[in-house]
């Protein structure tokens, strides 16, 4: 069976927790688009997010 992602609603990062691993803030079903983000040194979008590397979701409720 496999577990329902969720997007955390302080950083935005993906996880199929109940908490973010990368911040320790709440998560929520609810969030809309996804972006991998490879290099987050060279990314436009990652600077604009103000992320790192790894799942994010664009929009969350």
């Amino acid at each position: 069976m496999k577990k329902e992602l969720k997007a955390c609603r302080m950083c935005r990062r993906i996880t199929d927790s109940d908490t973010c691993p990368n911040c320790g803030g709440e998560t929520t079903d609810e969030w809309h688009g996804y972006v991998f983000i490879l290099n987050s040194e060279k990314s436009q979008i990652a600077a604009e997010m103000g992320a790192s590397n790894g799942e994010f979701a664009l929009r969350v409720r």
